[in-house]
């Protein structure tokens, strides 16, 4: 076959963009990828694919390119034509493709790729669904909306392009899980009816691998993770620096050779994704210990290649590398150009991360969220309420930020249970938001959030009105750093599915689960686990206490699929990766989301 031209849609672009480069395009003889949505130059001598969303929109688009019109006698693309739409195509479109004679006589083939998804890490998933969370939280009961059609839809993709026909779980708590469940649950059947040739691991010719288990939960059931720092790289670097798309802009210096000993400041694309090895290894790690690896690298690379090269830091072997004596190192090793270029791409992105991080005060600022959130100072004593807020009453008072301010609140209000009504009003005054803000803040009733103790669930904090500090049952974070002591509330569900001992009242099933499938039935994948780091933190950074050392374990069964509806943050992505050195999981949502994009949401109910 010959070169072809390949043509796509706004979501067709982005699961391209998402899982493969314009280089591997080319090695599969596509010469060009154009834009559905604009003006094209013909290409007539060459074949065309289209790989499309299967909305009315693309289907019009696609049939005018086909049909003659005073503009443009001729089409666009020689007479070798294939489409290809990203998930199912409703019969009244393929009745309208049908109707287009001069695009069917040319068609050579044509089908359903089911990847209505971005494939964004290798265990991980999500739909680019940037404005759904209106739709999902304002929903009236009688009707689910079009999101949660839109959701369960693609979900059938990532099921059939994994062979998974999943068992399925859901909060019992969450309306919306129970109704997604059920929608999900019929088109997959409808799916799998439809498509005789299709087969999924633990049918009666793939045993090998049972069943897999997709359990459904909702942002709503955890408010508190997504507000909160996290200060392991990825984590950092979506909350602190802008990044779109994986692309993120830093400042480097450019270096001549030694001799010249001449360096600029000038800035610099680079793309965090899984094309990146570097970042891939470092994304989960704390960003104490990030410098602390990119550091050792450097240095190693230094004492191999030019021992003379880094003589004025030797005595300093321990410490992390300066900026600065790490561009010195970049200009005395020329050779190794390439591989330190990558190492200093994510040294200054971290030290990027560190200066906002020293400038926010941030350390802190997480000593306040984390007593907040685990009910515990990093000693381990659970101090009074009373003291608390006084104290989070201060930082409202000093923290230049209005986004700042309304995140502690909102931290202070959703692992609280809510605060007491006279206790609303002080902070609401030092917290000084706008209206827009305020109502933002407010909106977390609509997620279920009491703002006021009392009002919502009858905890014992809000029985005893606010006296004690809420102890949260929050699983026990493996990091040994003080600033990283709350752990999301997903790691608990995790640590149950990998022990088989998720609660079935909790999580309920679609239909009766298996007898040996009331877990998560272990990993179709062995993998050895190995130890956790200890040691060598700066101690502003660090834990007194050691923490044990993982044993290394093997697993063999079924993939467990785990999806938020709502949004996911980056210690949930964190969590499910830590998560899959024993079991194997994959996680999805409606789309990945910083602080900011939570925050953004929250305002969207008003």
């Amino acid at each position: 076959a010959g070169w072809m031209v390949l043509v796509l849609d706004e979501p067709g672009l982005r699961v391209i963009s998402s899982s493969i480069g314009m280089y591997d395009l080319a090695e599969h003889k596509i010469t060009l990828a154009e834009d559905l949505t604009k003006r094209r130059a013909p290409f007539r001598d060459m074949g065309v694919i289209y790989l499309l969303s299967p909305t009315e929109d693309s289907v019009t688009r696609l049939i005018s390119d086909w049909t003659p019109s005073e503009t443009r006698k001729e089409p666009l693309y020689g007479d070798g034509i294939f489409v290809y739409f990203l998930s199912k195509l409703q019969p009244e479109q393929l009745n309208r493709i049908k109707r287009c004679k001069a695009l069917v006589k040319r068609i050579k083939g044509m089908g359903e790729v089911n990847i209505d998804f971005l494939a964004k890490e290798a265990g991980a998933f999500h739909f680019d669904m940037q404005s759904s969370f209106r739709d999902l939280y304002l929903r009236r009961p009688s009707t689910p909306p079009p999101a949660m059609i839109e959701i369960a839809d693609k979900l059938v993709t990532v099921c059939a392009t994994m062979n998974e026909y999943p068992h399925i779980r859901f909060r019992s708590t969450s309306d919306l899980c129970k109704t997604l469940a059920d929608i999900f649950h019929n088109k997959m059947n409808e799916f799998v009816g439809s498509n005789t040739n299709w087969w999924y691991y633990g049918d009666a010719t793939h045993s090998a691998r049972d069943r897999s288990t997709l359990l459904l939960l909702d942002r709503a059931d955890d408010c508190l993770s997504p507000l909160m720092h996290e200060f392991t790289y990825q984590a950092m670097v979506n909350d602190l620096l802008p990044i779109k798309d994986d692309r993120i802009t830093f400042q480097a210096e450019t270096v001549g050779t030694a001799a010249e000993n001449e360096a600029e400041t000038i800035a610099k694309d680079a793309l965090l994704n899984e094309n990146d090895s570097l970042w891939v290894e470092l994304r989960g790690k704390h960003i104490a210990d990030v410098i602390q690896i990119l550091s050792n690298r450097i240095r190693e690379i230094v004492n191999s290649g030019s021992g003379a090269a880094l003589s004025k830091t030797g005595k300093d072997s321990g410490k992390a590398l300066s900026l600065q004596q790490m561009a010195n190192a970049l200009k005395a090793l020329p050779e190794y150009r390439e591989v330190m270029s990558k190492l200093s791409q994510h040294m200054h992105i971290s030290h990027q991360c560190m200066e906002i991080f020293n400038r926010q005060n941030l350390l802190d600022m997480s000593e306040l969220e984390q007593t907040l959130a685990t009910g515990k100072n990093d000693e381990g004593r659970a101090p009074r309420l009373a003291d608390l807020i006084s104290e989070v009453e201060t930082a409202l008072q000093n923290i230049p930020s209005s986004m700042m301010r309304l995140r502690l609140l909102a931290i202070l209000i959703t692992s609280q249970n809510g605060v007491r009504d006279l206790d609303k009003d002080r902070l609401f005054v030092a917290a000084r938001l706008s209206d827009a803000e305020r109502r933002a803040l407010m909106n977390l009733q609509k997620l279920g959030v009491s703002i006021v103790q009392g009002q919502g669930n009858n905890t014992m904090g809000s029985i005893i009105m606010g006296k004690r500090l809420v102890s949260r049952a929050v699983a026990e974070s493996d990091s040994e750093y003080s600033s990283s002591r709350y752990a999301c509330e997903l790691k608990n569900i995790l640590n149950d599915m990998v022990k088989g001992t998720l609660s079935i009242d909790t999580y309920p099933s679609v239909l009766p689960l298996p007898e040996a499938g009331t877990g998560a039935v272990a990993s179709a994948r062995t993998r050895v686990s190995g130890s956790v780091r200890k040691g060598g933190a700066s101690s502003k950074w660090s834990r007194s206490t050691e923490r044990p050392k993982s044993k290394a374990a093997s697993y063999s069964g079924a993939r467990q699929i785990v999806f938020v509806v709502g949004g996911m943050c980056y210690s949930e992505l964190r969590a499910l990766n830590e998560a899959s050195k024993e079991t194997e999981f994959v996680g999805g949502s409606t789309r990945f989301i910083n602080p900011t994009n939570f925050i953004q949401d929250l305002s969207m109910l008003s």
